[in-house]
């Protein structure tokens, strides 16, 4: 019994209370000191010593001996140690949502080249995997995670030119059980199919103009048409045949009747003249265009519903910014196809009352978002069409770039809907950032000033000892502010290991190099 122990005895006694005489192993049999024993007891073979402090008695008086320690969040994915306390730091947006701690399932990452962001986003990711949730990353472009996918049975689709494509009008996993829903049902997803085909395709074409179609020439109106009328004769030809864009080219340029009657051309002149910018985004869609053969073609190869899905566009050079951007965008809404299907199907049974489908929940990453938005900013409104039903979709998201400077677009509104995303978002990884990035990041969390200044340290280079050689990394390397609402941040550091290096390895092209520099 320690000295502690036996002084509150002796109040107790002082009191007129009396000591209980059977002791806490007697009143919880099985109860050791290493944990509960006996059948799923799971009694603890170690036993992790809690963290020590040393302080002066003038600096620790009136705390000894009833003073208690801040606790780590534990909900979630294991994310490292409490860089305050040495305790276990857990947290990821899918979890915390399930549980209640958090209104959306959704998280933005925020860190400078090479502190760890996507070590972060692999961690979270195979413990939503082992939770049982699936992973889609849409859009993998170094690539960070295609040694997650095959390690954990995923599937790893590749997109690029003579790799690769993406109908971006695929209406994904629905053509296989659009068939199985009720007539109701499926008039409100066709609809929901519609919309997001022209979303993104003109997504696509405003990427290739830099600028925005408007309705001044009943341009989204003329597209939208058209993509009808490309589907009813798609399914005309067959169930699973899916329109293009190429077929949508055609047809307005046909000066289909459907598409005359929706705009207010009163003579030919008139319709070339509203439909003139539409046909030239829509002809740098065909394989000679800015976009090769990706997006004019039929998908080649299709998302599956019970699986982790990553689509690695690595083979895209880093040089071709249009590309990679356009990309992402029909990646992003063909994976939310793909969940949103998968959710309808769950929540709707058959004759029997069995649901079509088990379910399935995902975890959307999207990663290099700076990517899209320094190709054409004005991605940043079909992004938030996108990412804005996430949660109602039954689909949860991590988004990810290197600064609050990505996201400082030209023009207030713009800047407004990008500032946004991490606005919406429940839950707030930040890493290493610039000192002039803290008066961005007022304005969507209030933070302290030991918050800041962890964040500034973290931003700093390496160093080199000129006396010994010795290299020291980035001191913010792996090192997080974990920030929830306005709770205050946890700090806390994410350390691979050996099997998560071995699956990610963001360094391997200078993998020899830096064998050769260490042996010097």
């Amino acid at each position: 019994m320690s000295v502690l122990d036996r002084l509150i005895d002796k109040i107790y006694a002082m009191r007129g209370h009396e000591i209980p005489a059977a002791s806490l192993a007697e009143r919880l049999p099985g109860l050791t000191g290493k944990g509960f024993t006996g059948r799923n007891g799971g009694a603890q073979k170690y036993v992790e010593a809690p963290p020590e402090f040393e302080a002066t008695s003038s600096q620790i008086c009136g705390f000894w001996p009833f003073s208690v320690g801040a606790s780590s969040p534990l909900i979630g994915a294991v994310l490292g140690r409490n860089l305050l306390n040495g305790s276990v730091v857990c947290g990821d947006p899918m979890t915390n949502f399930v549980r209640g701690v958090v209104s959306s399932p959704s998280a933005f990452v925020l860190g400078l080249n090479g502190r760890g962001k996507s070590s972060l986003a692999v961690r979270i990711a195979i413990c939503s995997i082992d939770l049982g949730y699936l992973v889609l990353v849409l859009g993998d472009l170094k690539p960070d995670f295609v040694g997650l996918m095959k390690e954990t049975g995923g599937k790893v689709i590749d997109i690029g030119r003579g790799t690769g494509g993406v109908n971006p009008l695929d209406s994904g996993p629905w053509k296989h059980h659009l068939h199985r829903l009720s007539a109701e049902k499926r008039q409100k997803v066709s609809a929901q199919i519609h919309g997001r085909r022209v979303n993104v395709l003109a997504g696509l074409i405003e990427l290739l103009l830099h600028d925005k179609l408007s309705e001044e020439n009943s341009e989204i109106t003329v597209l939208s048409v058209a993509i009808g009328v490309a589907a009813d004769e798609a399914a005309e030809k067959g169930p699973l045949v899916q329109p293009l864009p190429p077929d949508v080219q055609a047809i307005i340029a046909s000066r289909h009747p459907r598409i005359r009657a929706n705009i207010l051309a009163s003579s030919d002149e008139d319709y070339d003249a509203s439909v003139r910018r539409l046909l030239t985004g829509l002809n740098g869609l065909n394989e000679h265009g800015p976009y090769g053969d990706v997006f004019c073609r039929q998908t080649t190869e299709e998302m599956p519903l019970d699986q982790s899905v990553n689509f690695n566009v690595a083979s895209i050079d880093e040089t071709d910014v249009t590309l990679r951007a356009a990309v992402q965008l029909v990646c992003w809404s063909y994976g939310q196809a793909g969940a949103s299907c998968a959710k309808t199907l769950a929540e709707e049974v058959d004759e029997d009352g069995v649901p079509l489908a088990p379910q399935r929940h995902h975890l959307m990453i999207m990663d290099e978002l700076w990517q899209i938005l320094q190709a054409w900013e004005g991605s940043v409104y079909r992004i938030n069409g996108i990412t804005k039903v996430n949660r109602t979709e039954g689909l949860g998201q991590i988004m990810i770039t290197h600064s609050m400077k990505d996201l400082e677009l030209s023009t207030e509104e713009r800047t407004k809907i990008a500032i946004g995303f991490v606005e919406r978002s429940a839950m707030l990884y930040l890493g290493g950032l610039a000192r002039n990035e803290m008066d961005l990041l007022d304005r969507v969390r209030r933070f302290s000033n030991r918050e800041k200044n962890l964040m500034v340290e973290w931003s700093s280079e390496g160093t080199v000892n000129p006396s010994t050689g010795k290299v020291s990394p980035p001191p913010g390397r792996g090192k997080f502010l974990l920030k929830t609402g306005e709770h205050p941040g946890v700090p806390f550091r994410t350390e691979l290991t050996a099997g998560e290096h071995r699956i990610h390895d963001t360094n391997s092209a200078w993998a020899q190099a830096m064998t050769a520099a260490g042996s010097r």
